[in-house]
């Protein structure tokens, strides 16, 4: 049977929830009147070449070409993601993986007049972006790893090295911060005269690490001194863009990079539209020290394991229950305005992707339809509500979407059905209540709908260790 037609026909298989002589209960409540953050979305990343993965290079088809970013980007026919993180390359090779700079080679000093080059293509990334818009996307996040090595300390795209310029940063040929920021400018506009709007702009990755591929160091301080060179950059050119920073490794790396942001008589983090953390070194369970919207723009199982098709079997790191955890408790208990997987879809059997593409084969990993029970339902513009649960084995998040529907997630760690009890403040009228279910037998099946109370409150069974999505309508 084709991929696509087993998947589908999964959809359309009714729920059959684990019987128990007496289930449970637990009480949920969810109050949309009492509201949190702004959702700005959930996407993923195409970097270091895995869009040519999408475009066919390992032989994917066309026609499932379509069905990922229709899988990706399309809110009718899959996830629905909004934003997605392309690489701002810093190479001069198209060799391995690397990501092609627009100024591959040194002008010969920081004031001479570059030689930039722009190819359409952007390592795959620009084609990519391209359909995405097409599909729904809404934000576009350039993201460079790395200036040109000629631009740094150790003459080097990889091995870290600092931005020459920034503090305890000399060169002897010269300071590069104003190339660099025009650098990142000229790239953003270049896929804004191709017909592609850039949103956002970052200029660090992981500014932590010292690794043998493209990296670049940075702290607080110095990051901060760049971003006022920037800032000052971006509005001399007429651009409508957004600064974010800074990527760190994890979440507490990245609070560590805050105190030096907002220093000074001319704090950088007053040019910062959004703080940016990864999940890898710290895990963000906790909100940053800033009143900036904050998006987690990286995290994956890296660990080598394969388990596509698994929801729940022990807790391990690439199971779509940990990571349908890992989102709640980020939006939950870190304030997150946004959630990134690290790529999105790849030829490769690892967890690194939530897609994986074997030749033509296309699989939809556990991951993926965790993702979509949020991604789907829980649209940009969205505002977090108050959701409680009296049982910690069944957690819950809540989202009020602009045209009132909200958007509740219940996910169980129980190793048994359970019963709930929900009471639902403040859904303006709404009655219509309809359950999509993901755990090892499903992937985003809808149920039957039911109808909610006049008082707002409905009672229904959660199967175990699976995740629920209740769209209020």
């Amino acid at each position: 049977m084709p991929l696509r037609t087993a998947i589908l026909s999964v959809l359309l298989l009714p729920v059959h929830s684990p019987r128990h002589s007496s289930p449970p209960t637990v009480s949920v409540l969810v109050d949309a009147n009492i509201q949190y953050q702004e959702v700005d979305g959930f996407g993923c990343s195409e970097a270091f070449q895995r869009a040519y993965d999408i475009f066919g290079k390992d032989g994917l088809s066309p026609e499932n070409t379509n069905y990922v970013l229709d899988l990706m980007f399309s809110e009718e026919r899959g996830a629905g993601f909004t934003i997605l993180r392309n690489g701002i390359g810093s190479s001069n090779s198209s060799a391995s993986n690397f990501m092609d700079s627009i100024e591959p080679f040194s002008p010969g000093s920081p004031s001479a007049q570059p030689h930039y080059i722009w190819n359409h293509n952007n390592s795959g990334q620009f084609p990519l972006a391209q359909q995405a818009y097409g599909r729904g996307l809404q934000t576009l996040y350039g993201n460079a790893w790395s200036a040109p090595g000629y631009m740094k300390t150790n003459n080097d795209e990889n091995n870290g090295g600092y931005l020459c310029g920034v503090s305890n940063a000399t060169c002897a040929t010269g300071n590069w911060m104003q190339a660099y920021a025009n650098y990142l400018v000229q790239w953003a506009r270049f896929y804004e005269e191709s017909g592609v709007k850039v949103t956002n702009i970052g200029f660090l990755n992981e500014p932590q690490l010292d690794v043998t591929y493209a990296s670049m160091l940075s702290d607080g301080t110095q990051a901060a001194e760049f971003i006022r060179v920037l800032a000052k950059t971006i509005k001399a050119s007429g651009l409508d863009l957004k600064i974010n920073c800074c990527d760190g490794v994890g979440w507490q790396e990245q609070e560590a990079m805050l105190p030096g942001l907002q220093a000074g008589p001319d704090p950088a983090v007053n040019y910062l539209s959004v703080i940016t953390g990864h999940g890898y070194s710290s895990v963000p369970n906790f909100t940053l020290s800033t009143h900036l919207k904050t998006w987690m723009t990286e995290w994956a199982d890296l660990t080598g394991d394969y388990t596509p098709y698994t929801f729940y079997e022990n807790g391990g790191p690439g199971e779509g229950l940990t990571w349908a955890r890992n989102i709640q408790v980020a939006f939950v208990s870190a304030n997150v305005s946004a959630f990134l997987y690290w790529e999105g879809a790849e030829n490769s059997t690892s967890n690194s992707a939530l897609i994986n593409m074997i030749g033509n084969t296309v699989v939809p990993s556990k991951r993926f339809w965790a993702f979509a029970q949020f991604s789907k339902f829980a649209r940009p513009g969205a505002r977090r509500v108050e959701a409680t649960s009296t049982d910690p084995l069944l957690t819950v998040s809540s989202f009020l979407n602009r045209d009132g529907n909200v958007a509740i997630q219940v996910i169980s760690a129980a190793t048994t059905v359970y019963t709930i009890d929900l009471q639902l403040k403040g859904s303006d009228g709404k009655s219509w209540v309809q359950p999509y279910l993901t755990d090892n037998a499903h992937n985003l099946t809808q149920l039957s709908p039911f109808q909610m109370s006049r008082e707002g409150t409905f009672t229904t069974s959660i199967p175990a260790l699976s995740m629920v999505s209740f769209v209020v309508a």
